[in-house]
Parts: structure tokens; sequence; C-alpha cells
């Protein structure tokens, strides 16, 4: 596990906002999900939207009945599985499924590890495409240096800085907008409307 500034801040994150922060960094890495669907031709990318989209209704709309059980046993259907793919884009898939996964477990089992968890994905999958530009391993002294890890740990530590506030409808708004505003994903893939 990397050890960064924000895993302490992660671990004492209250649910709701453990919820908040794997639906942004899985908001965030969405359009890795939609590129490996694309590229195998696939319309899985629309259940993967109706997922997360449920998961912004279930914090912002007073209210909300969402079985999160049954979401999840449909959810488990359409990770890919990397022995039947043979390109690199099904990693960062399955790695935004891994973070998607950490979004159900707030919900279904109120760990307090989840958004570490989601963090460290994130992480983890710049840390595999460096690697994969490079043809080497990278070691977490050489990753930390890496253009896109710190724009990531900028971005995670905005995050926690915007949920350092009293929960509300539209703060949890103003997350997602700020998310999509950011205009790129963890490996700095412009996203499209």
């Amino acid at each position: 596990m990397l050890s960064l500034p924000i895993n302490e801040q992660l671990k004492n994150l209250l649910s709701w906002q453990q919820s908040v922060f794997c639906m942004a960094l899985s908001e965030h890495t969405v359009l890795h999900f939609h590129l490996f669907c694309d590229a195998i031709e696939s319309d899985l990318g629309d259940d993967i939207d109706k997922l997360n989209e449920l998961f912004w209704e279930k914090m912002t709309v007073k209210g909300a009945k969402i079985n999160f059980t049954t979401q999840q046993e449909q959810f488990d259907e359409i990770i890919p599985d990397m022995r039947d793919h043979d390109f690199y884009g099904v990693y960062p898939a399955i790695d935004h499924c891994v973070i998607l996964s950490c979004a159900f477990n707030t919900f279904l089992i109120k760990s307090n590890e989840e958004a570490l968890d989601a963090s460290q994905t994130s992480f983890s999958t710049i840390a595999s495409f460096i690697e994969l530009q490079s043809d080497t391993e990278i070691d977490d002294e050489a990753l930390i240096a890496e253009p896109l890890f710190i724009e990531q740990l900028e971005f995670q530590t905005e995050l926690l800085r915007m949920l350092d506030n009293a929960r509300s409808p539209e703060l949890i708004k103003s997350i997602r907008a700020f998310v999509r505003s950011h205009g790129v994903t963890n490996l700095g893939i412009a996203l499209t409307d």
C-alpha cells in the first residue's frame, strides 16, 4: 500500500463521506470502462452509467429506495475478466469496477476501508499505466514524482477538502460537478460529453 498523507484522513471519513468519495472516484474513472466497451463493441457502458447514477440518486434524493444487493448482483455480471481480453484497456476498466465495488461496500457492509481502497486502486491504475509506457516496473519513490500521480493526489485532496463540510444534497451535487469539471480521468484521458 502506498503511504500517502491522505491515508489517515480517508480511514477516518464518516460513512456518507466514504460513499461520496468512492462515487467521485468512480465518476472520475468511468470513461475507462466506456473505452473498454467501445473496444469490444459492447453496450455494457449503459449499465455501468445506470449503476453510477443510482449511487448519486441515493445520496441526493431524500427517501430514494435502492436495493444495492440486487444491483450488486447485476454489477458482478458485467465486470470484465482479464483472461478474456488481450489488450491493456481491460485493466483500467477492471480498476473502475473495483472502485465501484468500494462504493457498493459503503452501502452494504459499512466498512471504513472503502475510501482508502478506492484511492489506492486509482493510484495503482496510474502505476500500471506508467509501467506499460516505460516497459519497466516503477517503485513508489519514482511513482510519486510522476505528473499523473501528483495531479491525482491533488484531485483526491480537493475531494477530501470538499467533504469536510456538513452533508447536504447541494454539497454532494457540487462534488459530482467538480469531478466532471476536472476534465480528465486519473490517466489524463479527456472526458467527453
